[in-house]
Order: C-alpha cells, then sequence, then structure tokens
C-alpha cells in the first residue's frame, strides 16, 4: 500500500473532545494564521502518535492552560500505511550522491508531493490561479513554524527542494525572490537529516552525537576527534557547529550526552548504536527525562531550554509578522534572545520549566565553543588532507 499523509489540528480537550484533536484535510489548513507544523518520525503512523508531536509543541511553547487561545494553531501529521523500510530509503537517499539505486517513490515520495501539492502551494497562489506576488507570499509563509523529528525533518527537506523547483520552473519566480520567500519558512528540527546549508528554509538544528541518526562528515570527523573517550561524563557541552550551515539562515547545535550514565558500559551501549532508548523526541524535550541508561544530563537539560526557545521566538516572530502590515522577519541570529512571547501562553506555574531567562546565555557559550572547535577540527583536517596529498606525490 501507498504511503499517505493525513493531518489534525491540536484543540482544548473537552468532554465531547478527550483527545484534544480534530482531522483536517490538508487543502483546508489555514496558512494565514502563525502555526506550528509538527512532522515527527517514520513511526508516526496514527493520530494519536500525530497528536503526541502536537503535545510536544504545546508543552515547548508554554501554552500548558492556554489551549482554548487562538492566536497560534498547532497542526500535526501522521503517515498512514507507511513502509517503514521505504521511508528508511529515503533518508539514506537524500544524502547519497548515487540516487540511481532507489526506487522512484524513495528518491521523490508522493506523500511530500501530496502536501507540498495540497496545502502548502496555496501560498503561492491567488484565488484567480496566478501567482502571488513575493510580497504577499513572504507574508504567508513567515506563519509557517516546522516542528520536525528525524524522517520528518526529510519530509521538510523534500518540501524545500519542491518548492523552490516549483516557484523556478513552473511559475516563473527570480532565483532572488524565491530565496527571499523560501526563508521565511522556519524549520525546528530534533535530529536533521541533512546539512542546514543545502536548503532554502530557515532551520535551527538539534543533534546528539548519542544519536546515531544524524549523519554527516562533519559530525563524523567531530565524534571521531572528541568522543572516543568515553570515561569523560561531557567532552563537549553543547557545541554550535557553523560550518553546516548558512551564515543568517540556519544554526546546528551539537550535545555530545545527554545523560549522565551510569557506566561506561552504558555509554558504549548507546553511543555504539546497540539501542534506540536516546532517539526519541522526549529524550532531547523532557526535563526530567531519564531511563536505565542514567538521567538527563545538566547540558541536556539545557539543551532542550533552547529547542523550547527557538520555537517560542520562531511563533513569536510569526505572530508579530500576522499584526504587521508590513512583513517582519525572522532573524536567526536572534533565536535564543530573552524577549516576551509574542501570544498567549499559560500560567508561569504550569510553564516554568521551558521559561528559563538564562536561555541567549547558554547559546551563547555554545557559539563560542563551537567556533573554536570547528577552527581546532578544521586545522587538523586541512594538515591531514596535506600529509594524504605529499604521499600520493
Amino acid at each position: 500500500m501507498t504511503t499517505e499523509i493525513l493531518a489534525g489540528l491540536r484543540v482544548a480537550k473537552s468532554e465531547e473532545n478527550p483527545r484534544g484533536w480534530i482531522d483536517v484535510d490538508l487543502k483546508n489548513i489555514d496558512l494565514e494564521r502563525p502555526t506550528v507544523f509538527c512532522i515527527s518520525g517514520d513511526a508516526t503512523c496514527s493520530k494519536r502518535d500525530a497528536n503526541a508531536m502536537a503535545k510536544y509543541a504545546n508543552k515547548l511553547l508554554g501554552r500548558i492552560g492556554a489551549e482554548n487561545a487562538s492566536d497560534v494553531q498547532i497542526v500535526s501529521v501522521y503517515f498512514k500505511n507507511a513502509n517503514r523500510k521505504e521511508l528508511t530509503n529515503s533518508r539514506t537517499c537524500l544524502r547519497e550522491r548515487d540516487k540511481s539505486k532507489f526506487t522512484a517513490e524513495e528518491q521523490n515520495p508522493q506523500y511530500v508531493q501530496t502536501l507540498y501539492m495540497e496545502c502548502f502551494r496555496r501560498g503561492l497562489i491567488d484565488k484567480r490561479g496566478q501567482k502571488r506576488s513575493v510580497e504577499d507570499a513572504q507574508k504567508t509563509f513567515r506563519n509557517i513554524t516546522f516542528l520536525d523529528f528525524c524522517h520528518g525533518d526529510f519530509v521538510v527537506c523534500k518540501l524545500d527542494e519542491y518548492m523552490r523547483e516549483d516557484m523556478k520552473s513552473r511559475l516563473g519566480y527570480q532565483m532572488a525572490d524565491i530565496d527571499g520567500v523560501c526563508k521565511q519558512l522556519c524549520a525546528i528540527s530534533i535530529v536533521p537529516q541533512d546539512k542546514p546549508k543545502k536548503y532554502g528554509f530557515s532551520k535551527i538544528g538539534f543533534a546528539s552525537m548519542d544519536d546515531y541518526h544524524y549523519d554527516s562528515e562533519d559530525a563524523s570527523l567531530l565524534t571521531d576527534e572528541y568522543e572516543l573517550d568515553c570515561n569523560e561524563t561531557s567532552v563537549l557541552g553543547i557545541v554550535e557547529r557553523q560550518r553546516e550551515c548558512r551564515a543568517g539562515r540556519s544554526r546546528l547545535m551539537y550535545i555530545d550526552n545527554l545523560l549522565d550514565y551510569n557506566s561506561i558500559e552504558d555509554k558504549h551501549n548507546v553511543w555504539l548504536g546497540r539501542t534506540e532508548k536516546l532517539h526519541q523526541m522526549d529524550v532531547y524535550t523532557d526535563m526530567n527525562y531519564q531511563n536505565e541508561f542514567g538521567v538527563k544530563s545538566k547540558d541536556a537539560e539545557n539543551f532542550s531550554l533552547m529547542i523550547a526557545r527557538a520555537l517560542q521566538n520562531a511563533v513569536s516572530n510569526s505572530c508579530e509578522n500576522k499584526k504587521s502590515a508590513k512583513l517582519v522577519e525572522l532573524d536567526v541570529r536572534d533565536i535564543f534572545k530573552n524577549r516576551k512571547a509574542a501570544y498567549k501562553q499559560g500560567t508561569q506555574d504550569l510553564n516554568a520549566a521551558y521559561l528559563n531567562p538564562d536561555v541567549a546565555n547558554i547559546a551563547q557559550e555554545a557559539q563560542e565553543r563551537g567556533a573554536k572547535i570547528d577552527e581546532s577540527l578544521y586545522s587538523q583536517t586541512m594538515s591531514q588532507h596535506s600529509i594524504q596529498t605529499s604521499r600520493e606525490i
């Protein structure tokens, strides 16, 4: 059976609707409202799974107790009849140069094309079926913030690809205008599936070296160089990787250890990929997470705060843009800035864990630490490359 993508909206719970969920057709999703568009991993195969992802968004936004507020909508999707092997191959294909060994569906999944054509393409077309002005398209797409996890980031990458190609080949937008429109969509990506610098959407990525589902040459280099000594509880803390991003468009944060491990053996089991325990949304976002391998590290708590702040600020920008007559652009350089939310949040008592005022300082420290490590790794890589070249000569 062919994989389908279906959607729903997170709403306030009631006696008639105890789960706080309503189905919504992709064609009926309102793109003119500030929206968190949740796309989780390839195990998200039911309404219940999608609703769970929407709950994460609600929690990270600090909206517990404010579910009746209408200023922000939370949309979440799931993969009906998902072929897990096919979905896995699609993620691999995204990074492979030789795509000939993958099927047409794995290279360009129909369910992602459907999501683009039925939902997001509407932001580029007016009621007469003509392409919209650049200004109107920018205003509309600044309403959209993705919260994605693992395979969800693959979907966002393909949406980015389809949108840019459609704008260029079919709708006839100029390249500068395509770039100016695409950057308005923002993705908060947990375990991204490709280097952010390859894409047009604004993106804030979060990945852990404990979670082998993020794969890039840079990640491998960082791991090889600094993660071999498993006796250390925290080798790097949180690191920002600027070389994998586009300046002013995307950012990528690494963390070495999500847990303070009970033993070196437990660390090895996780790090060598012998367990899926740490490839879960709650590991990254739940402040009190723990399992049989250990308890959440202080750095990982800070990581959760950074994820929450990034989502809060992106959505606040959407709300400010909605109220303004002119476009209010998002600046990813300020994504961790301390600021008051521009949307309705719940009470401090219910949401205090995700409203920490020190997030900006934590992010700044990560940026400074990451710059030093990047410089060190780059120097070592260039030195090794020179030695190898000399040997070949």
